[in-house]
């Protein structure tokens, strides 16, 4: 319908072409800034998953009737207990890492730093409870004859939060060195290089090897060096740069799942095709998955990428359900469930080995005793939350 009046007609014009350019940011699923910020509970889900598959390993580890040290995983229980305990565990929780060191406010190089040197004084902290106190203890209390240098070794174990910790102080003084996220990746190419140089690296003396374990694979107690792993929270943050500018979720994780699938399914029929054994990606043996490669790397990223599209489509609508509270309680107090299954791990282990009980469990046992230790570990933090608001409020 024409308008008789000229300026009312230029007014109806500008409003129709500011519809017009709206629909070409909103036809674009990637905007020009920020727009997907604060919690994204696909990243939350992933993680939830991930520490439970990361306690039945431990559980594998530690007290399963399975020889995982030398013989590669046969049968459906062990391949499912290894793929989920390793790709579906350490590696999403250094992605999703990476995705947070993006989205967190606290994301100023000092801030990092400052996280880094907190992240690697847990590490060895744990480390101290769980075996180097232990071993004291049996030394004293047991007559074990526990060396210095064994028991140095178990106190310089380099594990996922040491780890945590080297990729907060480099990022922090990259970050300082005004290096962006994409050419923090291209370092990490070369750092993943030299690492893989390293792997077959020994040193005769424990404490300078284990020290330089931070950044080498240098021994058997170095199970993650930053060399070896530094790719997984890059590549979180170089995701979490384009998911925070992400308009339209669902069209971005239709195509982050078909990518992850078609390049999972191509490496694979690539590994059948040529005879390699893909459980060297990712079996125990050997130590064979703490050997990262460039291979595997992209080979579990893919399996990364379809978990955060699967848990996005799957449980995208529980966020506000008490299911979804309790994914996000977990999520935000991963770095304590950690440390606190550890614990009880460990001293489980060293109580049945002081009174001579054989423990040796099977599948259902280790998922079930899995589950139990899990649920242990988050009431312990759910019951001290609660003590601590009490208290405060008291005050």
């Amino acid at each position: 319908m024409m308008r008789k009046d000229g300026k009312e007609g230029k007014q109806m014009e500008g409003r129709v072409i500011d519809r017009h350019e709206h629909q070409l940011h909103t036809d674009s699923f990637i905007a020009s800034e920020c727009v997907n910020t604060g919690r994204q509970f696909e990243v939350d889900c992933v993680k939830f998953f991930a520490i439970f598959f990361m306690i039945c390993i431990h559980v594998y580890e530690q007290l399963g009737n399975y020889n995982y040290h030398t013989m590669m995983p046969e049968g459906f229980f062990r391949n499912a207990m290894e793929f989920l305990g390793g790709p579906m565990a350490a590696p999403v929780f250094m992605f999703t890492m990476g995705i947070g060191m993006v989205y967190t406010r606290h994301n100023s190089p000092g801030a990092f730093i400052k996280r880094g040197w907190k992240l690697l004084f847990m590490g060895f902290a744990l480390n101290f409870f769980r075996e180097t106190f232990l071993e004291i203890l049996g030394n004293v209390l047991l007559g074990m004859d526990y060396s210095f240098e064994y028991i140095a070794d178990g106190f310089l174990n380099i594990d996922i939060l040491q780890f945590a910790g080297m990729t907060f102080l480099v990022v922090g003084v990259l970050k300082k060195a005004g290096i962006g996220t994409k050419r923090m990746l291209m370092i990490g190419v070369l750092i993943q290089a030299i690492g893989m140089w390293a792997t077959h690296l020994t040193f005769s003396s424990v404490i300078p090897g284990n020290l330089l374990g931070l950044l080498l694979p240098t021994g058997e107690k170095v199970a993650f060096p930053f060399s070896l792993w530094c790719l997984y929270p890059f590549l979180g943050m170089f995701f979490a740069e384009y998911l925070q500018k992400v308009c339209d979720k669902d069209r971005f994780y239709r195509i982050i799942l078909i990518s992850g699938v078609v390049v999972a399914l191509a490496f694979t029929s690539c590994f059948c095709w040529i005879g390699y054994d893909i459980r060297y990606i990712y079996a125990l043996a050997d130590n064979s998955y703490y050997h990262q490669t460039f291979i595997g790397v992209l080979w579990i990223g893919a399996f990364v990428l379809i978990a955060l599209g699967i848990s996005h489509f799957l449980l995208g609508k529980m966020e506000q359900t008490k299911a979804g509270t309790f994914i996000c309680f977990c999520s935000r107090n991963l770095n304590v469930i950690y440390i606190i299954q550890w614990l009880i791990i460990a001293w489980t282990v060293a109580f049945v080995t002081a009174m001579n009980i054989e423990v040796k469990l099977r599948a259902v046992e280790i998922v079930l005793v899995g589950l139990l230790i899990s649920l242990l570990s988050i009431g312990m933090i759910a019951l001290w939350k609660r003590m601590k608001r009490r208290d405060s409020f008291k005050r």
